[in-house]
């Protein structure tokens, strides 16, 4: 089974006020707590019928990483899984205070940095309570270029408080200028219960203007060549994240640390979230999940028809029907024949995909399908 291996590393330096990725601030003892888990967690998938394609070390920070912790990591990798990586990424924020690790990651095997710019904007990063200024994001995204990586994606974030045309525009001429391989564009929302949900509710953003900014993005990065492939996804041709794709075509990948998420033929799970109750269940041999849900062929279907809506490509829902042994034609007649009336889906023989225009309201289209 040819599957993506997602690591989470779980600490940052501090924690952002927007972040609901489970992350928590320090390392010490609880880095080795959490290396100590690692290794217990991957003792039960050495050498099994998975053959690795992508790597992701996502968090948290994994840029808080020594280099030297970086090679032991990809050693116990290595040790314990069939390895034939295509595409190796590691998440780093521009904070990072010694430029010559930069280099050193990609000696390390590491092929594709993502940063976390956020924005370019000093203004908007304030907002946000991010820990450097755009000049220090200038410098370190020329640094990662220059240290020879593969493929370069930057992470901005756009519906933030405070945010206008203007700062968005010059966001825009900077990621023009460093020239990246990859952007990912996140709105700021879904912060219930998180520090900056007062932020937002003192502040509220205009989702028109959002709207508009979105369009700017899409407008702009086109021109520059970076082509959206997903609905928060631009990327030059043939710098598609690898990883992320086998999310949207619904291929296996399996989760490794607190809180990752797997799902592998016809189960998927997420990990405890909390690291004390992760590695504590790895000690004592018990379950490391909440819940293993068993998914139907036709549940499958229907999440993987959702998952591949978000891609620009659309979904074949024939070979997709094949696959996994469900009509959808049938199981979606009268939701198919209301959403391409309406315009909220544009068919091509088989193939149906959203418009970019509705790109920004495709909840509506997913909500008729789960």
């Amino acid at each position: 089974m040819r599957a993506g291996l997602y690591v989470h590393f779980p600490f940052c330096r501090a924690k952002c006020p927007y972040c609901h990725f489970y992350s928590l601030e320090g390392r010490g003892d609880l880095y080795l707590e959490w290396w100590e888990g690692l290794k217990k967690e991957t003792e039960g998938h050495i050498k099994e019928n998975l053959t690795v394609e992508t790597v992701y070390l996502g968090g948290g920070t994994p840029s808080l990483l020594r280099t030297d912790d970086l090679r032991a990591l990809w050693e116990l990798l290595d040790g314990r899984f069939w390895l034939k990586t295509r595409e190796f990424t590691l998440e780093a924020n521009p904070d990072v205070e010694d430029d010559a690790v930069v280099r050193e990651w990609r000696e390390a095997g590491v092929t594709r940095l993502s940063i976390g710019v956020q924005s370019f904007d000093d203004g908007v990063l304030a907002v946000l309570g991010r820990g450097y200024w755009s000049g220090r994001a200038r410098d370190f995204c020329g640094q990662a270029r220059a240290a020879g990586f593969d493929s370069v994606s930057f992470d901005l974030m756009i519906g933030v408080p405070g945010e206008t045309r203007a700062s968005a525009m010059k966001t825009l001429e900077e990621v023009v200028r460093l020239a990246p391989d990859h952007v990912s564009l996140y709105i700021l929302e879904n912060v219930e219960g998180l520090p900056f949900e007062k932020v937002l509710a003192g502040h509220p953003v205009d989702e028109d203007a959002v709207a508009d900014i979105y369009k700017l993005f899409q407008d702009r990065l086109a021109a520059a060549g970076l082509r959206q492939y997903e609905i928060s996804n631009f990327a030059r041709p043939g710098k598609e994240c690898l990883h992320n794709l086998k999310y949207w075509r619904y291929e296996p990948f399996l989760g490794l640390g607190p809180s990752a998420c797997s799902h592998l033929g016809d189960r998927r799970w997420c990990n405890k979230r909390d690291l004390a109750a992760w590695a504590g269940a790895l000690r004592r041999r018990r379950p490391l999940y909440e819940e293993m849900v068993e998914l139907t062929p036709a549940a499958s279907a229907k999440e993987a028809l959702v998952f591949g809506l978000r891609l620009v490509e659309g979904v074949d829902l024939e070979a997709l029907g094949n696959h996994f042994g469900a009509d959808l034609e049938a199981l979606f007649a009268p939701e198919l024949a209301e959403l391409e009336g309406e315009g909220w889906l544009l068919r091509e023989g088989s193939t149906v995909r959203i418009p970019s225009s509705r790109f920004l309201v495709s909840n509506h289209v997913f909500a008729k399908f789960v």
